[in-house]
């Protein structure tokens, strides 16, 4: 015997007896405010279905609930979340949009679907329940649709008490699922947004990468020319002045290539055991000629022994730091690097100052977004921005003053263990 799809406004009336008191439990609009306090401004969309599919099975005092959401082609349906016994295996799994299920048919016809008697419909598919060892006896489909788009379907499967659904089962499910799609679309919509700023942000970063290389290739090209011209003749001290504007524009070349990537992978530090003293003495030593080209002086000084941190990263922050304070100190000048106790015992203090210009209060505020630079072209904008993330993935902070004319000191508070935390 073939059975006709039912349509929603001729739907069977419950069986006599069925209009009898429910079982305590929430009424239809504690249902809904408890699905709505649930999903309301969650924008994490995995988050978001796994809120809305417990807060729809237990709206509607169901033994298991489904959210499908329809593929790009709009040609099928697929399982993103299930919730309910045996039902592990529908994971993942598609729905064609077309006449031959239950979800498929909603999806199709845009109409919602009661079933009170599953295996009495000719949509029902029993190739899931054999899938999953689930026995389905009456489900509820309703579409999900924000701002006329079609998003997919929600599927309600047995009432926990035994009944079949009924009607007002039914006008629940359709509120349930208009609150769903609503916060389906807004957290699509905060995805899109922030897929359109990550690119914003790619493009800005290939504008600014590719004007600081544009000025080291040319830099490079500038001493490649002078080696040509000389090499081979007798002018060897032209030779080595060309070798070194080469070398130094690789070193430029090399710092912003590991600037790059210290900035775009979040990571948790690799703590040891360092000697905070001799490594604040190596910085010194690897910046000593950079400072005496300058005619500046650098100055250690350290009451530090140990603390546990990722000696290579606070090294590049040291680097970064003690660089900046050579470039912007005028011959004569004084360049400080300090470690000390913190006033938290399970803290300590990594302090670089120095005597030049200062920075100009309102670059502070700046000072550690990406690109921004006092430099003008010699600086990529990258290296404060490094350190204070550095910085921060050791549970840490940094501080800045600053005096323009006289000096400018900062200070990174790190923990003595390594208490990494993650990146804000």
């Amino acid at each position: 015997m073939t059975h006709q799809p039912q349509k929603p406004q001729d739907v069977a009336r419950p069986p006599a007896g069925a209009d009898r008191l429910r079982p305590a439990g929430p009424t239809p609009l504690e249902a809904l405010t408890r699905v709505s306090q649930m999903i309301a401004g969650n924008l994490d969309l995995p988050a978001l279905l796994r809120s809305a599919i417990r807060a729809g099975a237990d709206a509607m005092n169901a033994e298991a609930c489904s959210i499908l959401l329809q593929d790009a082609a709009g040609n099928a349906l697929r399982f993103h979340i299930v919730d309910g016994p045996q039902t592990g295996g529908l994971t993942e799994a598609t729905v064609p949009i077309d006449d031959h299920s239950i979800a498929g048919w909603v999806a199709k016809h845009q109409r919602p679907a009661l079933v009170p008697d599953a295996y009495q419909d000719n949509r029902f598919t029993p190739a899931y329940d054999a899938r999953t060892g689930f026995h389905t006896r009456s489900v509820i489909c309703v579409p999900l649709v924000a701002k006329g788009r079609p998003l997919g379907v929600i599927q309600v499967l047995n009432r926990l008490d035994g009944r079949s659904f009924d009607e007002a089962d039914l006008d629940l499910a359709q509120a349930v699922a208009s609150l769903i799609a609503v916060a389906i679309h807004n957290a699509e919509e905060h995805e899109a947004r922030m897929r359109a700023e990550r690119l914003a942000t790619v493009g800005e970063t290939v504008a600014g990468m590719a004007h600081f290389i544009k000025n080291i290739l040319n830099g490079l090209r500038a001493g490649s020319y002078i080696i040509d011209q000389h090499l081979g003749g007798e002018s060897e001290s032209r030779v080595v002045h060309g070798w070194e504007i080469v070398k130094r524009n690789m070193q430029r070349l090399s710092t912003v290539v590991l600037d790059m990537l210290s900035y775009s992978r979040d990571r948790k530090p690799l703590c040891q055991p360092c000697h905070i003293g001799a490594l604040c003495e190596d910085v010194v030593g690897l910046l000593q000629h950079q400072a005496a080209e300058k005619g500046v002086t650098l100055v250690t000084s350290c009451d530090v022994e140990q603390a546990s941190v990722d000696e290579t990263a606070v090294s590049r922050c040291l680097i970064n730091l003690v660089g900046n304070a050579i470039d912007a100190s005028g011959a004569g000048g004084m360049v400080y690097v300090e470690a000390h106790s913190d006033a938290d015992p399970g803290r300590f203090v990594l302090r670089v100052r120095d005597t030049g210009c200062g920075i100009p209060p309102e670059d502070l505020d700046r000072i550690f977004d990406v690109f921004f630079s006092t430099k003008g072209s010699k600086g990529t904008g990258l290296g404060l921005a490094v350190t204070l993330k550095t910085v921060r993935e050791h549970g840490g902070d940094v501080q800045v003053d600053s005096t323009p004319g006289q000096g400018t000191e900062f200070r990174l508070v790190l923990p003595r263990e390594g208490s990494a935390a993650p990146a804000d």
